[in-house]
């Protein structure tokens, strides 16, 4: 996997995420249900460098004739259309936005345009389109030469507004294939969400978290190999590719560490995964199957930290951060669930 940054976005119904990857959007190796292009006012000619060429050369998509047949057209209004669903690309819809160009011309920014974008997103959503993972590059800051700092705070307050107010959109991934602009994005969103050192320091800095990861990442190796949902899960191969990386900063352990425990949590739970229950009553039912309270209690342990150790700015409580001593027993106690998990998802089969 190639995930470089995450951020939270604790909702009701469970944690979504905005993840930042060094791949090429055109050739992700998991589905995305939208992938959204920025295009120049009615110019769909794949010039080099754009996402339009890579994807005729990657896909076979020609951009001027899904532009023609597409779905939902508010180019008038809002410069965005949707595609039809594209069977060469796994029936994933492109949402194509003009005028982020024009947009900073105008008024210095990129608001206009990427207001209409997420305001184009919530309707298809109204309208029932599967829109659960969207992908989309740094929009205006390739070919169209538009400076990082001024798409990319923006770009994600309407991403987490987004996340937040909308319960059918899960994730919304931001992808680019060039390392130097990655590292950049990197900087800027830690530098705009605040931060702090020990939030950014490597997990693999501590020689006792070094070799509990080790028994960590055999388990969840183990874990992906029993089930076809949990080998294509994002989360666990993110997980996973981080400490085999040895890159997992501690923001990331509790982001990814509390998805991971929502997901294996609720495959074990009687309740449905539906909006209407959240993590802790998928963890409370499980005392109706005799899990141990201590084993109940680690779980919480892990909702709470988790969520603690990913919260992102200042934080106001006493302490206000999280010790290194604190992220051993939150290690410790991640690695006894995985143990409980595989024993008891391995009697439960």
């Amino acid at each position: 996997m190639s995930l470089i940054n995450i951020i939270s976005v604790p909702t009701s119904t469970g944690i979504k995420t905005i993840e930042i990857h060094h791949n090429d959007i055109t050739k992700l190796d998991w589905s995305v249900d939208i992938l959204v292009v920025s295009a120049f006012h009615q110019s769909y000619f794949p010039a080099d460098g754009t996402v339009i060429k890579s994807l005729k050369d990657n896909n076979g998509v020609i951009f001027s004739e899904i532009a023609k047949n597409c779905e939902i057209d508010l180019r008038v209004p809002l410069g965005c259309w949707l595609s039809q669903g594209i069977q060469e690309m796994g029936n994933t819809r492109i949402l194509c936005v003009e005028g982020i160009k024009s947009s900073i011309r105008k008024s210095g920014v990129s608001e206009e345009a990427l207001s209409n974008l997420f305001g184009t997103i919530a309707l298809i959503s109204h309208k029932n389109i599967k829109c659960s993972k969207i992908a989309m590059p740094l929009l205006g800051t390739g070919v169209q030469g538009n400076e990082i700092e001024k798409v990319l705070p923006f770009l994600v307050e309407k991403a987490l507004h987004t996340l937040m107010n909308d319960n059918s959109i899960n994730t919304i991934y931001f992808v680019e294939i060039n390392e130097d602009r990655v590292k950049k994005i990197d900087d800027t969103i830690n530098q705009h969400l605040q931060r702090e050192y020990d939030k950014l320091e490597s997990v693999f800095d501590d020689d006792s978290l070094v070799l509990l990861f080790e028994g960590v990442i055999s388990k969840l190796l183990f874990i992906k190999s029993t089930s076809a949902q949990f080998s294509k899960s994002n989360t666990l191969n993110n997980l996973i590719s981080k400490i085999l990386r040895k890159e997992l900063r501690f923001y990331e352990l509790g982001i990814l560490s509390r998805k991971t425990v929502e997901l294996l949590v609720k495959d074990i739970s009687s309740l449905p995964d539906t909006k209407s229950y959240t993590l802790i009553d998928h963890i409370n039912d499980l005392r109706s199957k005799n899990v141990a309270d201590w084993m109940i209690n680690y779980m919480h342990t892990l909702r709470v930290f988790g969520n603690s150790v990913a919260h992102e700015g200042v934080e106001s409580t006493f302490p206000n951060h999280m010790e290194k001593a604190d992220m051993l027993v939150f290690a410790h106690a991640f690695s006894r669930f995985l143990d409980f998990f595989i024993q008891y998802s391995g009697g439960k089969n």
